[in-house]
């Protein structure tokens, strides 16, 4: 399907809504399933007969089967409806099956469809002599070759179950629709390479889409998934990131020019306004100093530390761009953290809750803090956004639109343990197509991630930037 511009989504509140999903639309009526999980269960013996027979002749002994099927008044595809008739007529819909195919091929269903699930059809496949291991790698490579629905075997099967319900009685062709019954009668004499077929490949499982829809038993298809993960193994894949060394010549230059920092501006060192900027550069310094000497590139807490470091960034910028309409703006921004240190101080000393000594929260140190400018008395507590602005309008007012919707959107995802960033760093992709490719739970730490040296670096630059203006820099460094 095609990817869908964000353009064309509809907001709805604090959501953007796509064409298909809307409330007001579509969205009200539709019923998502899946291929795999819902509907391939239900044909994995139409997927052996083509498979192990090959297409020509598996289509051709489809062909025969359906039409004595018909006879009998038993034009059914799905292994859930099958096993829904009578014993009896169970009994008649495999000897007919079995006249044009042999048991073998079906005999790796016995592995998932077991005694309990369906007698009739165990014993009518079911042989002593077979090698367990044998039938469950051709269960497993018949799921792998039929996972994804546009898969060419799984529109083959999409293509069996259609002329199913022609036979029954179920689908009708319009005279209108002259793509339909040419892809219908064309399609099994084509080859998949053929020009032809990426036109009648669409129309053959759209027609599927349209009968099964409703026509699927969900339950079935769990029970046969849940038997056949049970009988074999995960096969956890983890995506390896090389450690970026190379970046290390840009932090050598930015450890340098703090340095030089440290050692002149001498004639700044009593102004607020140094002290804010001067400790805002720190502090973002000092968190890439950590990612960097502590190797946390690869690791989540390098992303959540680069968010920081974004978040500080802005602040940053934002102030000195406010500083002239607003002069006592650092002061102001002093104020609210310490307003913010305070609330937590509050209500630690009123007993309101209480910490483990071994805590990092020391509520002496915060006091001291809190009341170095000024006697605690005199400091307000804020619990809305510093100057009331949100961290997004800071962003955008600072002309850095593409930091907040990309960088910092993506980083915020690891601070707040959204999906997306658990997906991502915490769980591995299980390539075990029994297991319909589900996510297994990181254990063992082996997922690392792409590195944050580059991002982090370009952060640094932009502080440095920033306060080229007002702080003097070595030679050295190329602003």
């Amino acid at each position: 399907m095609d990817k869908i511009e964000l353009s064309k989504h509809k907001k709805q509140g604090d959501t953007l809504y796509t064409p298909f999903t809307s409330p007001s639309g579509l969205g009200a009526k539709l019923s998502l399933s899946s291929w795999a999980r819902c509907w391939l269960p239900e044909f994995l013996w139409i997927g052996l007969i083509i498979r192990k027979q090959g297409r020509k002749k598996g289509f051709e002994n489809m062909y025969h089967i359906i039409e004595e099927l018909k006879d009998e008044d038993m034009v059914i595809p799905q292994l859930s409806k099958i096993f829904g008739l009578s014993a009896e007529q169970q009994r008649k819909y495999w000897s007919i099956v079995t006249r044009y195919v042999e048991k073998n091929i079906l005999l790796p269903l016995t592995v998932v469809i077991t005694s309990d699930i369906n007698e009739t059809f165990y014993d009518s496949f079911y042989d002593f002599s077979i090698n367990v291991d044998e039938n469950i790698s051709e269960l497993l490579n018949i799921a792998n070759e039929t996972n994804r629905f546009h898969d060419e075997l799984s529109t083959d099967i999409c293509f069996i179950v259609d002329w199913f319900y022609i036979q029954n009685g179920r689908l009708y062709i319009s005279n209108e629709i002259d793509i339909v019954p040419t892809a219908l009668s064309e399609y099994y004499k084509c080859n998949h390479e053929d020009e032809a077929m990426r036109i009648y490949r669409p129309v053959i499982r759209s027609t599927f889409q349209g009968l099964c829809n409703l026509d699927c038993s969900k339950e079935f298809s769990e029970k046969i998934w849940k038997v056949l993960g049970k009988i074999s193994e995960c096969n956890p894949l983890v995506i390896v990131w090389d450690e970026e060394k190379e970046k290390m010549e840009f932090y050598e230059i930015a450890k340098q020019t703090i340095e030089y920092f440290a050692a002149n501006n001498e004639d700044k060192k009593m102004e607020t306004k140094y002290s804010v900027i001067m400790g805002m550069t720190c502090y973002i310094y000092r968190i890439y100093q950590e990612i960097i000497e502590k190797q946390m590139q690869n690791n989540i807490s390098g992303r959540i530390l680069f968010r920081t470091m974004l978040e500080t960034y802005i602040n940053l910028k934002y102030m000195m761009q406010q500083e002239d309409e607003v002069p006592d703006v650092y002061d102001r921004f002093k104020a609210y953290g310490n307003g913010k240190y305070k609330l937590v101080m509050a209500k630690l000393r009123e007993e309101k809750y209480t910490v483990s000594d071994d805590s990092q929260i020391d509520e002496r140190i915060m006091e001291l803090m809190v009341n170095e400018d000024m006697d605690e008395a005199f400091v307000n507590i804020s619990i809305g956004y510093f100057d009331k602005t949100s961290v997004r309008a800071k962003f955008k007012k600072c002309g850095e639109d593409e930091l907040y919707e990309i960088y910092y959107e993506y980083a915020t995802n690891f601070a707040h343990g959204i999906w997306g960033a658990i997906r991502e760093s915490s769980m591995l992709i299980c390539d075990n197509p029994a297991h319909i490719y589900h996510c297994v739970p990181d254990y063992h730490a082996e997922q690392n991630l792409r590195s944050v040296l580059s991002d982090c670096e370009m952060v640094m630059k932009k502080t440095f930037e920033a306060i080229a203006d007002y702080i003097e820099f070595p030679e050295f460094y190329n602003i």
